[in-house]
């Protein structure tokens, strides 16, 4: 009987266990899937987001976020903001301000 309770209590401890999300897995507010990719092949680019949609974003302020390891191809959460007023050698998508990002 109290193998049983013990199963129980381990299966019940692991379902509530699977269903929490760590701080890894949540995303930014209003975060939409992206990845990384390295543009820096083409004159006047750098580090882009590419959204799944395959928009491709350039942000200007991707340098403070040193938490997140740029790798091309990684895959990230990103929230950000529309800018007015810059302009990009690269010219290969909206310039943005990143609010937030956190890997996937």
């Amino acid at each position: 009987m109290k193998v049983v309770k013990l199963l129980v209590l381990i299966s019940l401890f692991a379902s509530v266990l699977a269903s929490c999300k760590t701080a890894k897995e949540m995303p930014c507010d209003n975060a939409k899937a992206a990845e990384l990719i390295n543009m820096h092949g083409l004159d006047g680019c750098g580090w882009a987001i590419q959204l799944e949609d395959g928009t491709k974003l350039e942000p200007f302020n991707l340098k403070q976020f040193t938490d997140i390891e740029l790798k091309d191809h990684k895959k990230i959460w990103v929230s950000y903001e529309d800018t007015e007023g810059y302009v990009s050698i690269c010219m290969i998508g909206p310039i943005i301000k990143i609010v937030c990002l956190s890997e996937r």
